[in-house]
């Protein structure tokens, strides 16, 4: 279901809407932050005194201009909604559209995601096990500790862990249902034996009396559980197992246990003597990815110690996985 329009009262009002339902028609998400970031960019034009459908080159180097100690990515970002906007309003033959391009990042900024190691993903999930068995009613602790399993044990994406609900679970089947997830994709999702066990113990202690509507993880009032508090959950395990900070000063993020996920993944199947070839792409419909080149993303493969995986995959491929130097800073 898609996020309900706020309401546009600048130029762009009635452009806006067919906008994002092009873009929707196209697979396109365009969720709360972007509609709202459109909105934005209505009022912008509005306040400058635009009555019409128009970007000049002026206007545009206005918005594009950088606020405060807003960040690069943040700000590439913001330019690149207007771009998109443009665009459209080009196709749709308005006249007086200046579409300027997104500045380049500096070459060695490109982001390197964080890989763990075996071990050190053993050392997180036995600082989340230690603390669920000293105070097993715990809600938040156990949440967290399941939520983390999830990331990790099937890939996925934080938001598909925090919107699950009573019903996409079957514990007797061993599946998880993910519906209506980035892109729209839906999928079944294949649990391990131990984390079913881990879901069903889950569900013992904390899911008597919920009907089948309910979060898998909620808050007090029965809404979705606060990312705020996984994310604070997740950082104090990373520094009580010993994981240490990156170059940029920062942990690895929550996202980079799904990144981790598709390299341990891959490593096993290699190991096991999988054909990558065939495997990569049920590896991409495994992530919920639309195709394969999103799994390439997902598998940069920059630690030597992954070194064998390349290898093969590239005896397949030789493209898949591109020499490209990047900086170890985020």
């Amino acid at each position: 279901m898609y996020y309900e329009l706020p309401i546009y009262s600048g130029p762009f009002k009635d452009v806006i809407p067919e906008y994002v339902e092009y873009r929707r028609g196209l697979g396109y998400d365009y969720g709360k932050p972007i509609l709202f970031r459109l909105r934005e960019i209505d009022l912008f034009f509005k306040a400058l005194g635009v009555s019409r459908p128009e970007i000049t080159e002026e206007t545009f180097e206005l918005w594009a201009k950088k606020r405060g100690d807003e960040g690069e990515v943040n700000r590439r970002r913001r330019i690149g909604v207007l771009i998109g906007l443009s665009k459209y309003l080009a196709f749709r033959g308005f006249h007086g559209v200046y579409m300027g391009e997104v500045p380049r990042m500096p070459y060695n900024s490109r982001f390197v995601p964080y890989i763990f190691s075996k071990e050190q993903v053993s050392a997180i999930m036995r600082v989340f096990k230690h603390r669920t068995e000293d105070n097993p009613y715990d809600y938040d602790a156990a949440s967290a500790a399941v939520a983390i399993s999830l990331l990790y044990g099937c890939g996925l994406r934080k938001m598909e862990a925090l919107k699950l609900k009573h019903h996409d679970i079957n514990l007797t089947a061993e599946t998880i249902r993910i519906m209506d997830s980035k892109n729209h994709e839906s999928r079944l999702v294949f649990v391990s034996e131990s984390l079913n066990r881990q879901l069903s113990k889950y569900y013992d202690l904390f899911y008597i009396g919920y009907d089948k509507h309910a979060y898998l993880f909620h808050n007090e009032k029965g809404g979705m559980f606060s990312e705020s508090k996984l994310y604070g959950r997740y950082k104090s395990a990373l520094k009580e197992a010993g994981i240490p900070f990156r170059e940029s000063g920062r942990l690895p993020r929550l996202h980079d246990l799904r990144h981790t996920f598709c390299v341990h993944t891959l490593e096993s199947m290699q190991a096991k003597g999988f054909d990558l070839y065939t495997s990569l792409p049920l590896l991409a419909k495994y992530l919920g990815h639309k195709g394969i080149s999103e799994t390439e993303y997902y598998l940069r493969l920059v630690d030597k110690n992954f070194k064998s995986v390349t290898d093969a995959s590239r005896k397949y491929a030789p493209d898949l996985f591109p020499k490209v130097r990047f900086s170890h800073d985020e």
